[in-house]
């Protein structure tokens, strides 16, 4: 077939500039030509700068703070304003830490990270870490380890304070901070006050806000709650009166265990841990007295459930006769 004259100039232009006319009409590079429905394969630059790794992020500084609590003072707090806490079954000399598995997981221990512990309003020098058993570290104050509690909601809680005994919210120094005297006497005056204070000879009893003992009776009976100490009875072991549970005070005590029965004799309702009724007695008379621990073996001070502490005395006094 001749080909029109005019047809060669165009041609001949379209291969010049490296193009040609595909089988479906498109135009794709010279020598090049890819098959139906396929896209050019771009040819890699032989100057293109090869990938760098991403440098690693540096590591956040673990924060101490030092917040106000209204009954406690100042206390230790991490950078999101959460209470901080030591347990005084750790040591400071040397630096060791004992809550590890359960208690790890309700008591958080605060991670040192790589970098320097900032500190705003907390010593420096009193700043240091442990490391844990499962090689993590664990940043200290004043030697004791910190933590925080998990049922701590929010900044400003302080729920762990005295729980067990134990546990207490640091001081800027790693001591503990202790509750103010506004704490105890009048300002509680009408509420039921239940607190677990560590004797030296009977471990954790319950006591009041005003640090008497509180005692049970094995004449009681816990299942169903019931008193069995009226009339001469009940004028040397004074029962324990429960308010209301809108003034309530607890401390290192499980709500739980704490409810009150209403007494045959008088109608006044008598806090109950655990169900048994709870007593004071009439001998003791200071704080923190135990003159009726093992009286006439039947009246004994009380743990935070409820059991009897540890028995170490024979007692005296209406004991004779077996406590009624």
């Amino acid at each position: 077939m001749k080909i029109p004259r005019w047809a060669i100039p165009a041609a001949a232009a379209l291969t010049a500039s490296g193009l040609l006319l595909t089988a479906c009409g498109q135009e794709s590079p010279r020598g090049q030509q890819n098959a139906a429905g396929t896209q050019p394969q771009a040819e890699p630059s032989a100057e293109a700068p090869s990938a760098e790794p991403s440098p690693s992020p540096v590591p956040e500084p673990t924060t101490l703070e030092v917040a106000n609590v209204t009954r406690l003072g100042k206390v230790v707090t991490d950078g999101d304003g959460r209470t901080l806490y030591r347990f005084d079954n750790d040591t400071a000399r040397p630096p060791a830490s004992t809550c590890a598995d359960a208690c790890a997981k309700a008591w958080p221990p605060v991670s040192a990270s790589e970098a320097a512990t900032r500190v705003d309003g907390v010593d420096q020098s009193l700043v240091g870490k442990i490391k844990r058993p499962d090689g993590t570290w664990q940043v200290t104050l004043g030697g004791w380890p910190l933590y925080r509690y998990a049922k701590d909601d929010g900044p400003g809680d302080v729920n762990g304070q005295g729980v067990g005994g134990t546990w207490y919210a640091a001081s800027p120094t790693g001591k503990k901070a202790l509750a103010k005297r506004t704490d105890t006497g009048d300002r509680w005056k009408g509420w039921t006050v239940v607190k677990a204070r560590n004797d030296p000879k009977l471990g954790l009893i319950l006591t009041d806000g005003k640090g008497r003992t509180m005692y049970r009776f094995d004449k009681d009976t816990a299942k169903p709650p019931t008193t069995n100490c009226f009339g001469a009875c009940k004028k040397a072991w004074p029962p324990v009166t429960f308010t209301t549970w809108k003034k309530l005070k607890l401390e290192g005590v499980d709500r739980k265990l704490v409810n009150f029965i209403e007494r045959k004799d008088d109608g006044t309702c008598q806090l109950t841990v655990n169900g048994w009724p709870m007593y004071y007695y009439e001998k003791d008379e200071q704080p923190g007295d135990v003159k009726g621990q093992g009286v006439g073996g039947v009246w004994w001070a009380t743990t935070p459930t409820g059991t009897r502490a540890a028995t170490t005395g024979t007692g005296g006094g209406y004991g004779t006769g077996g406590g009624y």
